[in-house]
């Protein structure tokens, strides 16, 4: 899909916190489970798609497609000439040092997805692993699907460090919209609690065509509850959506529909995720 230049201008400093790497397979290798999902994504083509829409910093987050290996990642910090974040996948078994180490790379959480992964999250484990990135200052990224947030609201309450609730938290808004348990988890846990909400991938949230409009009205209500609490991400290359997926251009665009004065985009665009990954000069 070619890409459009976005219409709004985003303020100096914004990051898209929500981005993956793939590839290319030559050098780093799919995991079998994972192959036909796995796109086309390289480092040079996510930057060229940065600097179209005029993003400037941006989030990493490591892909199942390449499993717990995290060099495709690393490999694009390292290349790259800006300033960059990640979220890791990894083992349960994985030391105090590597986790130390990836800390000075950059990256600053761990994803744990259970409807991508298959099977229930290990409550325990999570919790051991929440205990030891916490003197770190980093958080957990969770990705749940169908609404299932409702089935882990005690961990949520558990949890010892910030948590990011990927894609919207699960809420679907074909079930309810603000009016439904997974709403009011989110909701209650970004305006109260230890959680923020990431506006991302609202192409497969969505029930609707562009743009979106049932899944921007709760972009809205999680801004309106929580204005500090809210990231934005494209979830670029689309994975699981492929030839159709809506132009990142188109994605930006869609911003000041739920975030419409200046101050609430720079705080959503800007602001919270320079606080919460520590970019410097914000």
């Amino acid at each position: 899909m070619a890409m459009k230049t976005a219409k709004f201008v985003p303020p100096a400093g914004t990051c898209d916190c929500h981005v993956h790497v793939y590839g290319p397979p030559s050098k780093f290798p799919f995991v079998e489970s994972h192959r036909e999902r796995s796109p086309d994504g390289p480092a040079v083509a996510l930057e060229a798609m940065h600097q179209s829409i005029g993003v400037e910093r941006c989030v990493i987050v490591h892909p199942p497609g390449h499993g717990t290996d995290l060099a495709v990642t690393v490999d694009a910090m390292e290349k790259g000439d800006r300033e960059y974040r990640a979220v890791a996948l990894v083992e349960p078994m994985i030391t105090d040092g590597q986790l130390e180490y990836l800390n000075g790379l950059g990256f600053r959480g761990i994803r744990y997805s259970p409807t991508l992964d298959g099977g229930a999250l290990d409550r325990p484990a999570v919790l051991e692993m929440a205990r030891r990135i916490q003197p770190m200052g980093w958080h957990l990224l969770l990705h749940f699907k169908n609404n299932a947030i409702v089935d882990y609201t005690d961990l949520l309450e558990a949890l010892p460090v910030p948590f990011i609730l990927d894609h919207f938290g699960s809420v679907d808004p074909a079930t309810g919209g603000t009016d439904q348990d997974s709403f009011r988890v989110v909701a209650e846990h970004i305006s109260k609690g230890n959680g923020w909400v990431k506006t991302s991938a609202i192409e497969k949230i969505s029930r609707q065509s562009y743009p979106f409009d049932d899944a921007v009205e709760i972009a809205a209500a999680f801004v309106e509850l929580a204005p500090d609490r809210v990231i934005w991400g494209t979830d670029w290359p689309h994975p699981g959506v492929g030839a159709q997926a809506t132009g990142d251009a188109n994605l930006l665009n869609l911003v000041p529909l739920y975030a419409s004065d200046a101050e609430t985009q720079r705080n959503i665009l800007v602001d919270n995720p320079a606080r919460l990954y520590g970019f410097n000069d914000s």
